[in-house]
C-alpha cells in the first residue's frame, strides 16, 4: 500500500493537474497507453500544426471534468456515491477503442470505435476493479443502456463534448474558450438527462455556437477532409495488398500504420506515402455545391471548376460515399483523365448536419423546457448554415487543370455512375 504521504498527478493543457492515484492501473495498462499515440484530431494537424494533443490526454480530461461534476451531483443528491464512482470512469474510458488517426479506419472496418471499446473493457476488468469500477454498469454506458452514459456523451454539454472544446480551441488556436465554468455552475443532471438553469442558457448556446463555428473552421477545413480522405485510401491499398484482416488495423496507433504503408514495396504506396509526408496534397479542380451556395467556395484565383447541384444529387451521393464506392469512382475519373487511378480522390461533405447540436433542455426552478420549442428561429438559422456545407470536391496529385479543363466530362459521368 502506497504511503499517505505518496502523491500521484499528471498535468495536461491548458492548466490541470489530474490526481492519477485512484486509476493507476488503468493508466498502466497498455491500451489505454496507446492512446498517447493517436492523435484527437486526426489529419487535422497537417493543416494546424498545433493540433498535436491525442487521446490520451482528452480521456485524461474527460475524467477530471466528470469527476469534478459527479461530486457536486452526488452531494446534491442527484447521483448516488457508485454512480458518482462510475461515470467518471467510463468517461476515463470512452475513447479507448479509438483506432489510428481516430475516425479514419471506421469505414474500412465492420464496426466502430464504440463497439471496439465495449470488446475492450474485458481486458482491463482487473485494472477497473483496481479503481473500485463497476464493470456491469461501465459496460452498460458504452452500450447506451445507461442514461448516466449522457453525463459524458450529451451532445450539447457532455463532459466528451465541453473537454475537446477546450482542449481543440487550445491547440489549434481557432475560436474562444468556452465558458465552461458558467456552465459546470449551474448545470444539472436530473430525471435522465443533462438540463441547465436558465440562468445560464446563454453560457450553454456559446457552447453550441462554438461547436459549430470549430466544424466549419477546423473539423470541416477542405485541406483536413482532403488529407483525410487521403490517407483513408493509401490504407485501403495497403490492406487489398497485404489481404489481412482490417480488424486488425484497432491495435495500430498512428505512427505504426503509416511505418506499414512506409514499408511497403507497392510503387504506389510508396508515391502516396512521399506525397503524404511532404504534405503535397490533392488539389481540387471541381467541387459540387447546392445550388445557390456555389459562392461559399473559396476559389481565390486558382483553377477550381464550382458546379451547382440540387439535394437530390447530394442525397444520391450519399449512397456512393463508402471507400469502396469512392474507389471506384475515382477509377472512373482517373479513366477519362488519362490518369493512374491512386492519383485522383473524391472528397465528400455529405453530412455536415450530424454537426448541428441537439435541443438544450434548460429549467426553471426543476421545471424542464425545451429550447428547440422556446426559440425554433435558433435552430432553423443553424440549419441554414450548415447547408452551405454540402460539398463535394474532385482533386488530384498533380495538375489540377486536367480536372478543371474536364469539368463538364467528369460531372456527367458522376451523374451517370450515381443515378444510373
Amino acid at each position: 500500500m502506497a504511503s499517505k504521504y505518496y502523491k500521484k498527478y499528471i498535468r495536461i493543457p491548458p492548466e490541470e493537474s489530474i490526481d492519477i492515484r485512484p486509476i493507476m492501473g488503468i493508466i498502466n495498462h497498455p491500451r489505454f497507453q496507446r492512446l498517447r499515440y493517436i492523435s484527437q484530431l486526426g489529419t487535422t494537424l497537417a493543416v494546424f500544426p498545433g493540433a498535436s494533443h491525442n487521446r490520451f490526454e482528452h480521456a485524461l480530461g474527460v475524467y477530471s471534468k466528470a469527476k469534478r461534476f459527479c461530486a457536486k451531483m452526488a452531494e446534491e443528491g442527484f447521483l448516488t456515491s457508485h454512480e458518482a464512482k462510475n461515470v467518471p470512469l467510463f468517461g476515463l474510458l470512452h475513447d479507448i477503442g479509438h483506432g489510428p488517426f481516430s475516425h479514419i479506419i471506421e469505414e474500412l472496418t465492420p464496426y466502430n470505435h464504440d463497439q471496439n471499446g465495449l470488446n475492450l473493457i474485458d481486458e482491463l476488468k482487473k485494472e477497473i476493479k483496481s479503481s473500485g469500477g463497476d464493470v456491469t454498469l461501465i459496460k452498460k454506458m458504452f452500450t447506451r443502456q445507461s442514461p448516466l452514459y449522457r453525463i459524458i456523451m450529451d451532445k450539447n454539454l457532455g463532459m466528451d463534448k465541453l473537454d475537446y472544446l477546450e482542449r481543440d480551441v487550445y491547440h489549434t488556436g481557432f475560436g474562444q474558450q468556452p465558458d465552461i465554468e458558467s456552465v459546470f455552475n449551474y448545470l444539472t443532471y436530473f430525471k435522465k438527462g443533462m438540463v441547465i438553469d436558465k440562468k445560464s442558457l446563454e453560457a450553454a448556446k456559446q457552447i453550441q455556437r462554438l461547436y459549430i463555428y470549430m466544424y466549419k473552421e477546423v473539423h470541416l477545413h477542405k485541406s483536413s477532409l482532403i488529407s483525410q480522405r487521403f490517407l483513408q485510401k493509401m490504407v485501403s491499398i495497403w490492406l487489398s495488398i497485404q489481404r489481412i484482416d482490417p480488424t486488425e488495423l484497432w491495435v495500430l496507433s498512428d505512427h505504426e500504420l503509416l511505418a506499414k504503408i512506409y514499408t511497403s514495396s507497392d510503387e504506389r504506396l510508396k508515391f502516396l506515402y512521399k506525397s503524404y509526408a511532404q504534405r503535397i496534397l490533392p488539389s481540387t479542380g471541381l467541387v459540387f455545391r447546392l445550388n445557390n451556395k456555389q459562392s461559399r467556395e473559396r476559389v481565390a484565383g486558382k483553377k477550381i471548376k464550382v458546379i451547382g447541384e440540387d439535394q437530390g444529387f447530394f442525397d444520391k451521393m450519399t449512397k456512393y460515399s463508402s471507400p469502396k464506392a469512392l474507389e471506384l469512382l475515382e477509377s472512373k475519373i482517373a479513366e477519362l483523365l488519362e490518369v493512374p487511378a491512386h492519383t485522383v480522390v473524391v472528397v465528400p461533405t455529405l453530412t455536415p448536419r450530424r454537426f448541428i447540436p441537439e435541443d438544450i433542455l434548460y429549467h426553471d426552478e426543476g421545471e424542464i423546457f425545451s429550447l428547440r420549442a422556446s426559440q425554433p428561429e435558433y435552430f432553423e438559422s443553424l440549419n441554414s448554415e450548415v447547408d452551405s456545407y454540402l460539398a463535394v470536391r474532385v482533386s488530384i496529385i498533380g495538375d489540377r487543370h486536367l480536372i478543371f479543363d474536364n469539368a463538364s466530362k467528369i460531372h456527367a459521368l458522376i451523374k451517370h455512375h450515381i443515378f444510373e
